[in-house]
């Protein structure tokens, strides 16, 4: 099975460069939000021939500043549903670029955000891949899971 790392920071840099002109970072050490950090996930489905969900958990403050660069306003203009389109909509487009590597016919849903203190869990899926990076000090992960056929 593909694991996806290098489409993960291919697409994910890339986005991040033409959307922000934002430069980010894979790291090597595991993505770990400290406890009662506040951490905005992002997911969009993938359903038909392939199934399974790409997720993007990132620390609320770099979620904001995200957004703020994302829509041309100051830190303190920022709302809740300003983040919340912004986190959605990067999980979006870096979903649709994987997306484009799976077997057709594949769908994706609109982007879903929620908030959470360890990161995005998806009963019934099995993790394929999951990337670190880094932006302004903060780090935040981009993962691939697959369904978890029933046997």
């Amino acid at each position: 099975m593909q694991d996806f790392e290098s489409e993960i920071c291919q697409y994910s840099e890339s986005i991040w460069k033409s959307i922000l002109d934002l430069d980010i970072k894979k790291t090597e050490d595991e993505y770990c939000p400290l406890g009662g950090e506040d951490i905005l996930a992002g997911c969009v489905q993938i359903t038909g021939e392939w199934e399974g969900a790409v997720a993007l958990d990132c620390p609320a403050e770099l979620a904001k500043k995200v957004a703020s660069i994302m829509f041309s306003l100051k830190e303190d203009e920022i709302t809740t549903d300003l983040i919340e389109d912004a986190l959605g909509e990067l999980t979006n487009m870096t979903g649709g670029n994987i997306k484009s590597l799976l077997p057709e016919p594949c769908y994706l849903s609109l982007p879903a955000v929620t908030m959470t203190q360890h990161g995005l869990r998806i009963p019934g899926s099995e993790m394929v891949t999951t990337v670190t990076f880094r932006c302004w000090g903060y780090s935040f992960r981009v993962s691939v899971l697959k369904k978890v056929e029933k046997k």
